[in-house]
């Protein structure tokens, strides 16, 4: 019979350090709260663990919604310090009583899975598991603002988390320091060691890449990291269904749009196009509104919504007509603010997915075509933003940043490009439809 191992997971902190209207752990980043990143980690790599996870306890009734799924999760109240939202978590588990305790900050959503298994592997053999990478900067002794020694790196390491620990012997370790002294520890290696001085704690590698999320830059940080792993999906993700879809394409008539029109159809979804050459401009929002309506009275309801509609006009802002700023402006931004508006009641209906298109400009303003990249900028932004506003009702909304592509707007803006150089546009379209199959949100997908 194997030896059941629980998890404690620390989402009480008041996240002050981070300066926003609410604790880190609840804030969104790529259309998730960072908690439950660092939950469902646990949760796939130990499957039948028994989870708890302490809040704060104004947000206990928040976080029970967000993990109404999970039958073998425990939410709690926590303390007033990380030791006593610790003890909470510790006697949360009396009647299970694992053999042993896993001790996470939510605040650390990267948690690999290497990391799991070195930490459950440490404790067939160790009855304390600590996390921990060298540091890479040379660490000072102060007092009273001047040097007091320069210890040598070579012993020194940054802790991290999990902690690991013979349950019972933790828990009984609380016991011995008890409510008074928990204020003098910062984690929980130290209160084992010093109820247990000769005592071993074995020391597992971490990673860079498991980091707290403390301070605002923290968050950008995040955001990029999450981008990055989900820059490779199309081979995480080799195959798509979309069979029995309903969608409507916004710029479907050429292009992107219309290749991904052909190829949802012959994959068993119901398209409707709409563009300029069919009637509907999309920085009408009377126009926009209207397609949507008679797309979902036609199909029955609406699963995918598509932006693909765009214009570029390449040339020096300073000499540029107005009337192309203005048109580039209300057809890749504004036409999107009406697609999305129009579109919300029935993603909502239907739980489905909103997928918008930016461009590799989007990084970085381009000479010549400024006006374009600045709304592809906004674009990453829009989907970011709605992918946190429409989450609590089931919508996925992502963005797809698709390299060079051979379209008639490019071929008509850079004239002289070799077409071996750009991105088939059916290519950039079947990663579109692997996109909308899968179960991402909040992602800005570099093809």
């Amino acid at each position: 019979m194997s030896k059941l191992s629980a998890v404690i997971l620390l989402a009480g902190g008041s996240g002050s350090r981070m300066g926003a209207d609410q604790a880190k752990q609840f804030i969104k980043v790529a259309g998730k709260p960072i908690f439950q990143y660092s939950f469902e980690v646990f949760r796939k790599q130990m499957p039948d663990a028994p989870i708890v996870v302490v809040v704060p306890i104004d947000a206990v009734e928040q976080v029970q919604q967000v993990l109404h799924f999970d039958s073998n999760c425990q939410v709690v109240a926590g303390g007033s310090s990380r030791q006593a939202s610790t003890l909470a978590g510790i006697k949360a588990l009396e009647k299970i009583a694992p053999h042993n305790v896993l001790i996470h900050d939510a605040a650390r959503p990267f948690l690999s899975r290497q990391i799991v298994q070195d930490v459950l592997l440490a404790l067939e053999k160790y009855e304390a598991v600590d996390v921990a990478i060298p540091t890479a900067d040379t660490i000072i002794v102060e007092r009273d603002g001047l040097i007091q020694s320069i210890p040598k790196r070579k012993h020194l390491l940054r802790g991290q988390t999990p902690q690991a620990f013979r349950y019972a012997v933790l828990a009984d370790c609380y016991r011995q320091v008890g409510d008074e002294r928990l204020e003098l520890f910062t984690d929980d290696c130290g209160i084992y060691l010093d109820c247990h001085p000769l005592g071993q704690v074995r020391i597992v590698a971490g990673h860079e890449e498991n980091i707290k999320i403390t301070h605002p830059i923290d968050l950008v940080l995040a955001d990029e990291m999450f981008r990055l792993q989900a820059a490779d999906f199309s081979k995480t993700l080799p195959g798509f269904d979309v069979r029995n879809k309903r969608a409507i394409i916004f710029g479907g008539t050429a292009g992107i749009g219309k290749a991904l029109a052909d190829i949802l159809a012959s994959s068993g979804s119901q398209v409707v196009v709409r563009s300029r050459s069919n009637g509907c401009d999309v920085s009408s929002e009377i126009q926009v509104q209207q397609a949507m309506d008679q797309a979902a009275q036609e199909l029955g309801g609406i699963d995918y919504v598509i932006n693909a509609a765009g214009v570029l006009s390449k040339s020096t802002l300073a000499h540029q007509a107005s009337s192309d700023i203005e048109k580039q402006v209300n057809t890749n931004l504004l036409g999107a603010f009406w697609i999305a508006k129009a579109a919300f009641e029935y993603l909502k209906t239907s739980k489905g997915s909103l997928l918008l298109f930016a461009s590799s400009s989007y990084t970085r303003g381009r000479s010549e075509y400024v006006a374009y990249s600045a709304t592809k900028a906004a674009i990453v932004n829009m989907a970011q933003g709605l992918s946190e506003e429409w989450s609590d009702h089931g919508i996925q909304v992502n963005c797809l940043v698709p390299g060079r592509t051979d379209t008639e707007m490019r071929r008509n803006n850079f004239e002289g490009e070799n077409p071996s150089t750009l991105c088939n546009p059916y290519e950039v379209a079947l990663n579109a439809a692997k996109l909308l199959s899968s179960n991402f949100n909040g992602q800005t997908i570099r093809t």
